[in-house]
């Protein structure tokens, strides 16, 4: 495993560890909730996210989040950063139940200069997504989503193409 992974990894455990003891008794109870997930854009990038806001009922989720992704092959592609807007709709007030989400924000590419393969420094993007969360007894909750990354380039970007797309799986504990 890779020096960004390990970070990634630990930057990931600390802000659950930080979160934790302060969410709700039940992660879809009115107030405070947050969530940190594993991500994997189909063998292309490998990811953790984090997203941190405000339940308004058991059914609405909108909250802001940050992510990191890296190139698992060990080339010189650059690493990602995003921010995000996260918004979910749990579709049934069932401990087990499907959930829709919409994410959008920015994403920037970090080492793009000394880079040779991967052709995407920033980017605008909406990432529609629909997944199963499970709730525990403990009260908190694991998801598992599918979603699909669209991006639209900017600036300096080396590509041609107009609009980007990456499906996505991810993992999710919910607090």
């Amino acid at each position: 495993m890779n020096r960004f992974c390990k970070l990634v990894l630990v930057g990931a455990l600390a802000v659950v560890s930080c979160f934790v003891s302060s969410a709700q008794n039940d992660y879809r109870s009115k107030g405070y909730k947050g969530s940190v997930s594993i991500t994997d854009q189909f063998g292309v990038w490998l990811g953790a996210e984090t997203s941190h806001g405000y339940m308004f009922n058991r059914n609405i989720y909108l909250g802001a989040g940050i992510g990191g992704y890296i190139f698992p092959d060990g080339t010189d592609n650059p690493y990602f950063g995003e921010a995000f807007l996260d918004f979910h709709s749990y579709l049934r007030d069932k401990k087990g139940t499907p959930v829709l989400g919409l994410k959008t924000g920015i994403l920037h590419g970090f080492n793009y200069e000394s880079a040779s393969g991967m052709k995407l420094k920033d980017g605008l993007f909406v990432e529609p997504n629909v997944g199963w969360s499970w709730g525990l007894r403990s009260g908190k909750g694991l998801t598992l989503g599918l979603g699909g990354k669209f991006i639209a380039p900017l600036g300096k970007t080396r590509t041609d193409q107009k609009m980007l797309f990456m499906p996505k799986l991810s993992f999710g504990f919910e607090f």
